[in-house]
């Protein structure tokens, strides 16, 4: 008795039989460098009394991130210092060791329409493509790192907000400060190892521990960055009053 379930492969006859090899998939080195080990040869000790900020970057993994997600800065303000609650006011009082970033989240997919303007779109697929290629990744820094006299600040828009301890629910208060402009490209093409951070996470999206490599770069780069280096006041949208408490 002839068995169901076998399934009988099909008969080809002539050349066009003959199944063409599948390509193996391109493989990208992994980074010379660990994420931890990264934040120790920069000066991050891990133990909070450097006050890293927590970075996330959307838009590298597609199976996760769906839609593009608007950015955020939240800012922790130094107890007695000044107040503010919009981010003309921020800008105009703060001054170094005021207001330290805590956590910034952005999505890279919004910087595509930037790398489209400065002709670095190609050019970034070159270094994805081999991220440890130091003629490339300088072309991609030149290409994408200028700006013009008549460019706007900044290059996302952002939502500006100050955390902090108080009453309210758990246990945490927020002043939203209203959008701003922040300025990510310059940070990210400022350095030769910041671009291949940026071009690694991209050849290989699916890798959570070469995301937070790039992660754990941007923070150690934030640390030593002014806030009005970051963001800018922003010329359309107004800013969101909030009563004084």
């Amino acid at each position: 008795m002839r068995n169901p379930l076998a399934v009988l492969a099909p008969r080809r006859f002539g050349p066009e039989s003959v199944v063409a090899p599948v390509p193996a998939p391109r493989r990208v080195p992994a980074p010379d460098t660990l994420p931890a080990v990264e934040f120790l040869e920069h000066g991050c000790t891990g133990d909070g009394a450097d006050h890293a900020p927590e970075v996330s970057v959307r838009g590298i993994d597609p199976r996760h991130d769906r839609g593009v997600v608007t950015a955020s800065v939240h800012l922790a303000a130094r107890p007695g210092g000044p107040c503010a609650n919009t981010v003309e006011e921020l800008l105009a009082v703060a001054r170094p060791g005021d207001f330290r970033v805590q956590r910034l989240t952005f999505d890279v997919r919004a910087l595509d329409a930037v790398l489209d303007d400065r002709g670095g779109r190609a050019v970034l697929e070159q270094l994805v493509a081999a991220p440890a290629d130091r003629v490339t990744n300088a072309v991609f820094r030149a290409a994408v790192g200028r700006g013009g006299p008549d460019e706007e600040p900044g290059d996302l828009d952002c939502d500006v907000r100050v955390v902090g301890e108080g009453d309210s629910v758990a246990g945490r208060c927020r002043v939203d400060l209203g959008r701003a402009r922040m300025t990510i490209t310059p940070m990210l093409t400022g350095s030769e190892r910041l671009a291949r951070r940026l071009a690694e996470a991209r050849a290989r999206p699916r890798d959570r521990a070469v995301r937070r490599c790039l992660e754990h770069a941007l923070a150690v780069e934030l640390a030593s960055r002014p806030l009005d280096a970051l963001i800018s006041l922003h010329p359309d949208a107004p800013a969101c009053d909030v009563p004084v408490r």
